[in-house]
């Protein structure tokens, strides 16, 4: 993938279209369902509709068509606006620009990462076979209490891209002042790179972990995450760390 077009494409997608992304999922994360949508229409389309002429990008248009889907059945009304799919509604945006990575840095996406987002979007939408959390799909829970938003993980390893793709797209689309708690009680691994990819937004988010046990707390330690994350005892409200 070096050649001019899509060097210029993969320019504007990091200067141009992602930043306009953002502001859709911040106010998607707002609350502002219709508002978020209508900024994430634009690039979104602009992007289904350039990798669709591009040879090699093909896969990326159908995966944006598929998340573009999701985001008018929210915006239309047809599914709830609940946290659930409002987390998964970022996760699907983001993982567009994951696959543009992919495409850019190894040539291909990895479909199988695809194949789950594309799974989950269709059992979110009642198109799926009903099966709770195939292979690949969804990782965790969103709840909202008043005052903080619980993140409540549901795998109980967390190593592979698409899983640490989902806890970002939940954070990032909660407002930035929420705090947001990371409920790891059933969790026996999580990984460096997970715990990276969540350290990252401590600066922009006020994130704390609770439920930290085994390999998964021995890893938060090693990685010292405990300079960036509050460590919250079961059940304790939002901020009362320790």
């Amino acid at each position: 993938m070096s050649d001019a077009l899509s060097e210029e494409f993969f320019a504007e997608v990091s200067d141009k279209y992602y930043p306009q992304v953002l502001e859709g999922l911040e106010r998607l994360g707002a609350g502002d369902v219709a508002g978020g949508i209508e900024v994430l229409a634009r690039p979104l389309h602009t992007i289904k509709g350039v990798t669709g002429f591009m040879p090699g990008f093909e896969s990326a248009s159908t995966f944006t068509h598929k998340v573009e889907s999701f985001l008018k059945k929210l915006q239309s009304g047809s599914l709830p606006h609940s946290a659930d799919n409002i987390s998964l509604a970022a996760h699907g945006v983001n993982s567009i620009f994951a696959v543009i990575e992919q495409l850019r840095d190894l040539g291909a996406p990895d479909q199988d990462e695809i194949d789950a987002v594309c799974e989950v979007l269709a059992a979110a939408s009642g198109e799926g076979n009903g099966t709770a959390c195939p292979a690949g799909g969804r990782c965790l829970r969103v709840e909202q209490e008043p005052g903080r938003a619980l993140l409540y993980v549901t795998a109980p390893r967390i190593h592979r891209k698409h899983q640490r793709d989902q806890i970002v797209g939940a954070i990032i689309g909660q407002p930035q002042e929420t705090p947001v708690v990371l409920d790891l009680a059933g969790v026996k691994t999580f990984g460096s790179s997970a715990w990276e990819d969540v350290s990252a937004l401590a600066g922009h988010w006020s994130i704390s972990v609770r439920g930290l046990a085994g390999a998964a707390r021995e890893t938060f330690h090693a990685s010292d995450m405990d300079a960036l994350l509050a460590v919250l005892p079961p059940d304790a409200p939002a901020g009362e760390a320790r």
